[in-house]
């Protein structure tokens, strides 16, 4: 897990702070020696983690069709509307912004305006622009290319790709 949060301790620890379950402890002992210390983080500790899982748990609401997520343009109806929209997280995105590498993705994690991260080749840009975190899932893109600049990129067995559940050649994580 980590250790011992008490001062001087250099044991692992195993068992954590039951109030606020950051602070983690080898023994009783520890923990009763630190808690002069330590209660006046606890506290502030378990308040912070309450509020971020109940941020965590929310709904995320989808946003306006009415304009691009992207820069915000107003979409007017005869002449200029949405290039993508994705029917899952609501992102819609203007001419512009599809082909910006942040404003051109959705904020979904796993795909991409409904096209899922798993069957494109990999790209570094290939994340959710709500969190700004990349995908890192199984690839098993059907590009020639790989197979031709690579020929042992794929691993040797199919397995079940954790994003589509479709059953595949995935590519080696190093290639990913």
């Amino acid at each position: 897990m980590g250790f011992c949060y008490n001062d001087g301790c250099l044991n692992g620890a195993e068992q954590r702070c039951s109030n606020c379950k950051i602070a983690t402890y080898c023994s009783p002992a520890c923990q009763r020696e630190a808690w002069s210390t330590h209660k006046r983080e606890c506290e502030m500790n378990r308040i912070l983690r309450e509020h971020q899982e109940k941020e965590e748990a929310k709904p995320v609401e989808k946003p306006p069709t009415t304009h691009c997520t992207g820069c915000n343009v107003k979409y007017d109806r005869d002449e200029y509307a949405a290039e993508d929209l994705c029917a899952d997280c609501g992102y819609t995105a203007c001419e512009s912004c599809v082909s910006h590498h942040s404003r051109g993705s959705c904020y979904c994690l796993e795909s991409n305006f409904g096209r899922r991260y798993c069957n494109m080749t990999p790209q570094w840009y290939h994340m959710s622009s709500r969190t700004g975190k990349s995908y890192v899932g199984d690839r098993h893109p059907d590009d020639p290319w790989i197979l031709e600049e690579n020929p042992d990129a794929f691993e040797a067995q199919e397995k079940i790709c954790g994003n589509c559940g479709e059953k595949k050649r995935c590519l080696k994580k190093e290639y990913c």
